[in-house]
C-alpha cells in the first residue's frame, strides 16, 4: 500500500485539501468555500478532479469540526455530513479515518520544531515535549484536543469546550446564564464582545478583523481586546488543568493568530496562572501560538490510522 495519503480539513468557512507523505510534506494543498459545496462528497470530487494523478494514494484522513460518531461526523456550523463508510465507498475502498478538526491539530504537536510555533510570555515550549499537550482553535468557533503519551505512544482526545458554560466575566455587563466559551471566544464572538462593551453604541466593528485592527487607534476596541485576553487566559487555564496539559497550550486559527500579534502577553499569562494553589505548577506551562501553515492537514499525515 502507497504511504501517500490524501488528507482534508473541513471547517466552518473552508475546507483544505492536500496530498502528504509519510514525513507530513503537503503537496497539491487546495482550499474551497464550504458555502460553494453542498456535500464535503463534492468538495472532495473537486479537489480530486482539479488535482488529478491519485492512483498511488493509500489512504484518507479527514478532520471535521464536529464530535465524531461511529466515523460519521456532523459539523457543528454548516450543514455537512461526512461518513467514513461512504467516503472510503467514493474512494474505491480506501481506508479512511474521519477525526475530530483539533484532534488532527493535537496529533501533529509532538512532531511540531520551535521554529513552528511563537511563544507567549516568556516561557519557550520544549521540543521534543513528552507531556501531556493541549491544542486549542480559536477562529470560526472554539475547540481542543489533547496529545497524550502513553507507553510509548502519542494518542489524541478531542473534545467539545466551546460549548461548555461561560459564566459570568468581570468587567462586563451580566451574560445570559446559557452564555457559552464559543459565543465570546470566536470571531462572531470577538465582534459581539465588542459591541457588549459598548453598549451597542459602536457599530463599526462587523467582524473579528475589525475590532483587532481598530485596537490600536480605538479605545472600545482595544478594551475588547483587554476582556477577550482575559477570557481567553482563564478558559486556558482552566482546559489546562482539567486535561493535565502540563507539556503546553499551542493555538491556531485564524482569530488566536491575529489576536497574538497584538495582545498583551503579560495580561494574558496572568489570567492563565489565576488558578490558587494551582498558580506555581500553571507558571511552568509554556503557552505558544503554532505558525505552521495548515497544521491540521500536517497532524493528519503524521496520524496513524487505527480507527
Amino acid at each position: 500500500m502507497s504511504a501517500r495519503r490524501l488528507v482534508a480539513d473541513a471547517g466552518g468557512t473552508n475546507v483544505r485539501f492536500a496530498i502528504a507523505d509519510e514525513t507530513g510534506r503537503l503537496e497539491r494543498v487546495e482550499s474551497f468555500a464550504t458555502a460553494d459545496f453542498p456535500t464535503f462528497g463534492e468538495a472532495l470530487s473537486a479537489y480530486r478532479s482539479r488535482a488529478g494523478g491519485l492512483n498511488d494514494i493509500g489512504t484518507c484522513a479527514i478532520a471535521a469540526a464536529g464530535p465524531v460518531d461511529d466515523g460519521v461526523v456532523k459539523l457543528t456550523n454548516i450543514a455537512w455530513t461526512i461518513d467514513r463508510a461512504e467516503i472510503s465507498t467514493a474512494m474505491a475502498g480506501l481506508p479512511v479515518a474521519v477525526v475530530n478538526d483539533l484532534e488532527a491539530v493535537a496529533a501533529a504537536l509532538p512532531h511540531l520544531a520551535s521554529d513552528d510555533l511563537t511563544t507567549i510570555g516568556a516561557l519557550a515550549p520544549v521540543r521534543p515535549e513528552r507531556r501531556t499537550m493541549l491544542a486549542v482553535n480559536v477562529g470560526t468557533g472554539f475547540g481542543a484536543a489533547s496529545a497524550i503519551l502513553r507507553d510509548g505512544r502519542w494518542y489524541t482526545c478531542p473534545s467539545e469546550p466551546g460549548h461548555m458554560t461561560l459564566g459570568q466575566v468581570e468587567a462586563m455587563p451580566p451574560l445570559p446564564a446559557d452564555t457559552s466559551v464559543e459565543s465570546v471566544l470566536s470571531g462572531s464572538g470577538l465582534a459581539k464582545l465588542y459591541g457588549r462593551l459598548t453598549g451597542g453604541r459602536h457599530i463599526a466593528a462587523q467582524q473579528a478583523s475589525d475590532v483587532l485592527a481598530m485596537a490600536g487607534r480605538d479605545a472600545a476596541a482595544g478594551r475588547t481586546v483587554e476582556v477577550f485576553t482575559d477570557i481567553l487566559g482563564r478558559v486556558a487555564g482552566d482546559l489546562t488543568l482539567a486535561t493535565a496539559a502540563w507539556g503546553g497550550v499551542y493555538f491556531c486559527g485564524s482569530v488566536a493568530t491575529a489576536w497574538a500579534a497584538l495582545a498583551d502577553a503579560q495580561r494574558f499569562r496572568a489570567e492563565f496562572i489565576r488558578k490558587g494553589p494551582m498558580r506555581a505548577r500553571m507558571l511552568k506551562v509554556p503557552t505558544a501560538v503554532i505558525r505552521r501553515d495548515n497544521v491540521a492537514l500536517f497532524g493528519l499525515a503524521m496520524m496513524p490510522l487505527s480507527r
